[in-house]
């Protein structure tokens, strides 16, 4: 993905939020990213309470375990950014989510690009959907 086409095909919700105008490496330095073959595309989801406190998840897996992470995961083929930010945040949270915007992209090399939503919670808990059980504001 060079920094061109990217800013050619990222769409922001809504119509807003800020135009991507450069990048920090040369486009001469930039080899093209192939999901799944070169790159894992992942959501993360900035989410707060009336209280202005962020939501956090406990990791329950086992290289990591109990560290405090945003709700986030892995773009599956086929799914749209937004799609697959609502999904992780119902697996990780138990909550149903809407995306307002893009906050930030961030690159690793050819190993992931990460895309950081601002999100709004919709509707009421699901436990039943949740993966990782334990969920804190703060």
């Amino acid at each position: 993905v060079s920094c061109e086409s990217l800013s050619a095909d990222l769409t922001l919700l809504s119509g807003q939020g800020s135009e991507v105008t450069g990048c920090d490496v040369g486009l001469e330095q930039s080899k093209p990213a192939t999901l799944r073959k070169t790159v894992t595309y992942i959501v993360c989801a900035v989410i707060f309470n009336e209280k202005e406190e962020v939501l956090m998840v406990q990791e329950a897996k086992q290289d990591c375990y109990k560290q405090w992470y945003l709700p986030a995961g892995r773009v599956e083929v086929g799914e749209s950014l937004e799609e697959a930010l609502r999904r992780e945040v119902k697996e990780e949270a138990g909550f149903d989510c809407e995306p307002i915007t893009l906050l930030l992209i961030q690159e690793q090399g050819p190993q992931w690009i990460r895309f950081i939503f601002l999100a709004n919670v919709t509707g009421q808990r699901h436990l039943e959907r949740t993966l990782r059980g334990t969920l804190y504001f703060m």
